[in-house]
């Protein structure tokens, strides 16, 4: 017998038609000659070991035609991902979060379900526990099971600190009113009034950063010394009081 590589060229479709390293293939052989003229053998299957595969074919006149290819894995039986998780602010809040990012195998889509009974990619609003979840594919392939636990980043309780004076005179102490513990809070609005009962200044987002009162009016003037009330309202909570701004 004969052996040919070139100028032959054997054709083929392989197709995957199982989930594991030891993949079935069904290879759909065609040798083209070099005059045009070409063959066509029924399409065979074999065992195909996950990495490189030669495969021959031969015709009427005993040549054998090679041709070497890469046989990939197609629909992995595993799934992996990037988990990460922020615990609560403080005792006594629901605002831990975990989330999955990166999922990757088997085939989509995915169904993720946390024991808190969220679904999807995230699990918000989370209390202070002991939480898993688990991603599982169309095909049903199944993630490990991941556990972990929502502690909180302050051992002191999750309340507001509203001091009742400030001292505005750009002296670089006390200028501003800083709200203590707003980072605990998804959202903290500030209102203040004067004695009047007018809205003097607000802000959404306090942060004593960005969003801060520094004794000025809703136009950026200054305010003169005097009394003024807030109203401080942070996740459906509200707080009321007074507050001494001198200068």
């Amino acid at each position: 017998m004969k052996s040919n590589t070139v100028p032959y060229i054997l054709s083929f479709l392989a197709i995957c038609i199982s989930m594991c390293t030891q993949a079935q293939v069904q290879i759909e052989r065609q040798v083209i000659g070099n005059a045009g003229g070409d063959f066509t053998g029924s399409t065979i299957g074999v065992n195909a070991t996950v990495g490189e595969m030669i495969v021959s074919t031969e015709n009427a006149n005993g040549i054998i035609y090679t041709q070497g290819f890469q046989q990939d894995l197609v629909g992995d039986s595993s799934i992996s991902f990037v988990f990460k998780s922020t615990d609560a602010s403080c005792i006594g809040r629901e605002n831990g979060f975990a989330s999955l990012d990166s999922i990757r195998g088997c085939n989509l889509p995915y169904t993720i379900l946390w024991t808190n009974g969220s679904r999807g990619l995230t699990a918000n609003n989370l209390a202070t526990g002991d939480y898993q979840v688990q991603i599982t594919s169309a095909n049903g392939c199944e993630s490990e099971i991941i556990k972990f636990t929502i502690g909180y980043l302050s051992e002191e309780d999750c309340d507001l600190n509203l001091f009742t004076g400030f001292t505005p005179n750009g002296d670089g102490l006390n200028d501003q009113w800083n709200i203590t513990n707003v980072e605990a809070f998804t959202s903290v609005d500030v209102t203040i009034f004067n004695r009047l009962g007018n809205k003097v200044w607000e802000g959404k987002g306090y942060d004593n950063n960005t969003v801060v009162w520094k004794g000025e009016n809703l136009s950026g003037n200054e305010l003169p010394s005097n009394t003024y009330f807030y109203v401080v309202e942070y996740d459906g909570e509200m707080e009321k009081g007074w507050v001494e701004l001198i200068r």
